[in-house]
């Protein structure tokens, strides 16, 4: 993680969706003020091998690719297939 992001103090309580009951901090971008992804506090069982971890959603992020020395889009690497319920 860069200086480009912020993780926010106050915990967030998933209502909805994958995060549902969890506990997080939201990982904000300080340029555009985009939430790009959390930091799991608290969670379910099947979600607690993620506590602690910075979890970013792959549309919100770019990545640096070494060998070639450039800047692309997250959503135009490929990663290993994984989700939140796996």
């Amino acid at each position: 993680v860069t200086n480009d992001v912020a993780w926010e103090d106050s915990l967030m309580i998933g209502l909805e969706g994958a995060l549902l009951g969890c506990a997080y901090n939201a990982l904000s971008c300080r340029s555009c003020g985009l939430i790009v992804g959390f930091i799991l506090y608290s969670a379910s069982s099947d979600l607690a091998y993620l506590r602690g971890f910075f979890c970013f959603f792959k549309d919100s992020i770019l990545c640096y690719v070494l060998k070639k020395q450039m800047i692309i889009e997250a959503s135009k690497v490929n990663f290993p297939a994984v989700t939140l319920k796996e």
